[in-house]
């Protein structure tokens, strides 16, 4: 298996993996129709990846893509515990269920990790599924108490 950064020319399979990660882990259905889920999608990956405002890996098994994942980094103001004010935001970790239970996606969060730190990070958190948290409990990642969610209609 290799391991690579993704570059444009990766877009519509990072599409079609967000669009296979969604619709295994979403309830219910999507507000939008497919087509403009998808749309939006491939638009976040054109604006985003060339100014490395998200950062993403592939995990290839020779021509196929077999994971993804994904950091963006943003900045908040410094605090006592992330001085830096960087922050990692960890999203589209997927693997293809044929490649699951191998190792590949603890593989990829060590080079999303390594990308944390060489942009000076001083935080990484992230949002995860039941099935992927064992990964990132394993790593490290702890459970953060005080920190609330609001979606806006």
């Amino acid at each position: 298996m290799e391991f690579r950064r993704a570059t444009i020319d990766d877009i519509g399979e990072l599409v079609e993996m967000r669009m296979a990660m969604r619709a295994e882990r979403e309830e219910g259905t999507c507000p939008l129709p497919a087509e403009e889920f998808r749309a939006r999608t491939r638009e976040y990956f054109l604006n985003h990846i060339p100014n490395e405002s998200i950062i993403v890996w592939l995990a290839m098994e020779e021509d196929e893509v077999a994971a993804t994942s994904g950091m963006c980094i943003h900045h908040v103001p410094p605090t006592y515990g992330n001085p830096s004010g960087k922050v990692g935001y960890l999203v589209n970790m997927f693997t293809l269920p044929r490649y699951r239970n191998r190792g590949v996606a603890a593989k990829l969060l060590e080079h999303l990790m390594e990308e944390a730190k060489a942009r000076g990070c001083d935080r990484v958190a992230l949002n995860t599924s039941k099935a992927g948290r064992r990964i990132y409990e394993k790593y490290g990642f702890l459970e953060v108490p005080n920190e609330m969610e609001y979606f806006l209609d």
